[in-house]
């Protein structure tokens, strides 16, 4: 799939947070399990005999390896797990179905685009691969993996949607399914808008060929249906929609999707970018062997000093300083030293 909708409308905080949320064991609307997934504009094709159900699995075992991917080869889980949190949200009974999906997964490719080296390449894999142990045991464990050379763009994707698993697992009918893994791509965007085709999005939905080509009926078959299971339950999408179709001479030629967060969502994107900032800052400075710096303190301190300094100069004069100085543990924390640094550079200048 292709979009043309322009990349400079996400904020850089906004894709900070390539971490996966929550547990995907634990269904709660206050700790939502959340993964990062690639959009459209960097999947290029998906290919396959798979259903809404499978990409709801693939989607839950992605967030339940994401930590290890890349640093393990395969993966595993047992059966009885998978299917008892697909049975809690009213899913699949049974298990045997977890390997038919893992089959249909298996046998669908994807076509992609990444930037390794500041070269653009192209890329084509299969999804997903899997393995279970002989057929009288098949429903004991599943041994599963993601294709190498999908991983980087799974990991550290330029443009990702947070999917929230449990909210996808418990979505029933494929349009709906795959309407929410497209819009839940724009909630964050500045304006929360996403403006499409008529034709795109009768491909992104996958509507069969010669069906609901009247504008009333694909509103009513297709799209409404899958709207109102999004709307039914914006606690556990974490947004609200609203659609304006948009008339192209005698036809309805594009649709424009309004996204309105919830105040909770907002809460809960605000604590994830927090924390992965925190932990990438933190990282950073045991790199450097240097106690963490804030993004609050360097604000909290362009304040106090009327933005007439150089943040990043001051930061590297005050760690200069630091290291001349021995390295002394900071009393009030490095926070608060750098703060008085720069109030006092400031007021040497006045």
């Amino acid at each position: 799939m292709t979009t043309n909708q322009s990349p400079t409308l996400f904020d850089e905080k906004e894709l900070q947070g390539i971490q996966p949320s929550g547990s995907p064991w634990v269904i709660s609307d206050l700790d939502p399990a959340t993964v990062p997934v690639p959009l459209q504009v960097i999947i290029k094709k998906v290919e396959g005999p798979y259903t809404a159900k499978d990409r709801k699995l693939w989607t839950f075992l992605l967030h339940a390896a994401f930590e290890k991917l890349g640093n393990e080869p395969i993966h595993s889980i047992k059966v009885q797990d998978i299917n008892s949190i697909f049975r809690d949200l009213g899913g699949e009974h049974g298990t045997e179905w977890i390997w038919e999906s893992a089959k249909r997964l298996a046998k669908t490719t994807i076509e992609f685009e990444t930037t390794m080296d500041d070269e653009r390449y192209m890329g084509v894999a299969a999804i997903f691969g899997a393995n279970v142990p002989s057929k009288a045991k098949r429903t004991s464990e599943l041994y599963f993996f993601f294709p190498p050379n999908l991983i980087p763009i799974i990991k550290e994707p330029t443009r990702f949607a947070r999917l929230r698993v449990h909210f996808l697992i418990k979505l029933s009918g494929k349009y709906a399914v795959t309407l929410y893994e497209i819009l839940e791509g724009y909630a964050n965007r500045r304006d929360g808008e996403c403006r499409v085709t008529i034709d795109e999005l009768r491909t992104w939905l996958k509507v069969p060929s010669g069906t609901y080509e009247d504008w009333r009926d694909f509103r009513k078959r297709v799209l409404k249906p899958a709207i109102d299971q999004i709307n039914d339950d914006p606690m556990g999408a974490g947004f609200s929609v609203e659609y304006e179709p948009i008339r192209k001479g005698r036809k309805i030629g594009e649709v424009i999707f309004k996204l309105k967060k919830t105040d909770s969502r907002k809460q809960i994107d605000k604590v994830i970018q927090g924390n992965t900032a925190s932990a990438k800052a933190k990282a950073a400075a045991k790199a450097a062997g240097r106690p963490p710096l804030r993004d609050a303190a360097i604000e909290k301190a362009r304040i106090k000093t009327k933005y007439v300094l150089d943040m990043d100069e001051m930061k590297s004069q005050f760690w200069a300083h630091w290291e001349a100085k021995g390295k002394q543990p900071f009393q009030k924390g490095a926070d608060a030293a750098f703060i008085g640094f720069c109030k006092h550079k400031y007021d040497q200048l006045q």
